[in-house]
């Protein structure tokens, strides 16, 4: 059950007054270094894919009854479907000294397609797009819904690979970068992009538009937009800050303030529309994270909306169709 806290709809007249004062943000050096076909090697047939992850299988398991779970939960015909109808593509590309892995989910075919820019969670390689989380995740959304989905996977993911994840630091970049891509990808529109963003996904998303991303609409799941309050919530939490944030035992404070959304909402065009949600149930971020940005939204007079999932925790996939509609009703009334 879906219970709406919440919907505002502003209209502002823009006067000389109006206009927000941006940063200067400098220039990134971006280049498309490399791509392949997502349906290669281990994942060029169902059967392969299929022994690939059940050979990952705990030792105890019994190979033929996990086969059968995987074949039950995994269809062939959805996997030959996706294979016949999807263009799939890894790639590569340089953000100044970095080197970044992304995917590319597009409809085969088709031209002029809306463009969804998903910001995955986790960090490092943990929560990071391979193979099996792009099809579960990414090509059901390409295919059924006609748009073109690019998902960075971060710097810092691939270790062989320049660049280090900073938990919302230089590797915003790596999202902010991705329209310079789209010349590379030409049945993509331009001009309708929304972006996604998941768990630490929600962060990144803001701090990329913050920075300079172009989009039409936000949809934000499940993020954390106080890292104070997220700490208290999930104390562990600060491993992952520590590890990852440069300078943090000097400037923790500081830092935690720069990756924290409530502090500076005031800094985004708030003509862009944005949809939070989230379970109130969830045990890794607080849904109040998302009562509490809604508020700064109101405040700053964002066209805004906060849909809370009763009994949904942290993991979108039990309503997982449920979001997806909010999701692109949310976009295409943005992209018309």
């Amino acid at each position: 059950m879906i219970k709406i806290i919440k919907q505002t709809v502003v209209f502002t007249l823009l006067t000389v007054a109006g206009f927000i004062a941006m940063p200067a943000q400098a220039e990134l050096d971006v280049e498309l270094k490399g791509s392949s076909e997502c349906f290669r090697g281990p994942f060029a047939n169902y059967d392969s894919w299929l022994k690939m992850l059940t050979s990952r299988g705990s030792d105890d398991a019994n190979p033929e009854q996990l086969m059968e779970k995987m074949k039950a939960f995994y269809k062939k015909e959805d996997f030959e479907r996706y294979k016949e109808s999807l263009e799939c593509k890894n790639f590569i590309y340089k953000v100044n000294d970095a080197m970044v892995h992304g995917y590319y989910v597009a409809p085969k075919g088709q031209s002029d397609l809306p463009v969804i820019i998903h910001n995955r969670g986790g960090n490092g390689s943990y929560g990071a797009w391979v193979f099996t989380r792009a099809y579960n995740q990414l090509f059901g959304l390409a295919k059924e819904e006609n748009v073109a989905i690019f998902a960075s996977n971060y710097r810092g993911t691939a270790p062989k690979l320049p660049g280090k994840d900073e938990f919302g630091g230089a590797d915003v970049n790596d999202v902010v970068a991705l329209p310079q891509l789209f010349k590379h990808f030409p049945n993509v529109n331009p001009e309708k992009v929304g972006v996604y963003g998941a768990s630490r996904g929600g962060m990144q998303s803001l701090l990329a538009v913050k920075r300079g991303l172009e989009v039409d609409a936000i949809v934000l799941y499940a993020g954390q937009y106080d890292l104070f309050e997220g700490q208290k919530h999930r104390p562990k939490m600060e491993r992952v800050h520590k590890a990852r944030i440069p300078n943090y035992d000097e400037n923790r404070d500081e830092e935690l303030r720069k990756r924290s959304a409530v502090f500076w909402m005031d800094e985004i065009d708030n003509d862009i529309p944005i949809l939070l949600i989230h379970g109130d149930k969830d045990e890794r971020v607080s849904v109040e994270s998302s009562i509490a940005l809604d508020k700064v939204l109101e405040k700053e007079g964002f066209t805004h909306k906060l849909s809370i999932y009763e009994g949904l925790k942290h993991r979108s996939f039990p309503k997982q169709k449920e979001i997806r509609s909010e999701m692109m009703s949310w976009f295409r009334a943005n992209w018309e």
